[in-house]
């Protein structure tokens, strides 16, 4: 499977808003899950398969490829601001790296600052969640670029 094919299958997730996409051929198994999950996962078969028909022409660019993914050490729920008051941490266009508080998590009545980790520098390109929102570990926080 080429990655024209993996970007396609990308783009028709998001243009109907799908959660989840599964394709399978004689020699390859790809899932692909937004937010929490890993985003591919490949399964190679066994090599004596039948080839795979084509895949359909040109994708668009995805405006984040190449963009780091914040992602939640933590479940609990996620604040863009330190108080309800207060201005949001960050926001798209804002510069980070490891030393920025970028949101806290709430777990246990415990608020808990999270920063981008080590080698994660550049700007926000992508706010991925909403105040107030639960997270789970591993959900994508923001997009760095």
């Amino acid at each position: 499977m080429d990655i024209k094919t993996l970007k396609e299958l990308t783009r028709l997730m998001r243009e109907n808003d799908l959660v989840e996409i599964e394709v399978e051929s004689a020699d390859l198994k790809v899932k692909l899950k937004k937010a929490s999950a890993p985003i591919a996962q490949f399964v190679a078969a066994p090599s004596f398969a039948a080839p795979v028909a084509a895949a359909p022409a040109a994708v668009p660019v995805d405006e984040f490829a190449g963009c780091k993914q914040v992602i939640s050490p933590i479940p609990g729920t996620m604040y863009l601001k330190p108080n309800p008051d207060a201005a949001t941490f960050v926001g798209v266009g804002t510069p980070v790296d490891e030393t920025k508080v970028v949101c806290l998590i709430e777990a246990m009545k415990v608020f808990n600052e999270i920063k981008p980790d080590a080698g994660i520098k550049g700007t926000i390109k992508k706010v991925c969640v909403s105040d107030g929102q639960a997270v789970e570990y591993g959900t994508v926080l923001f997009l760095v670029g």
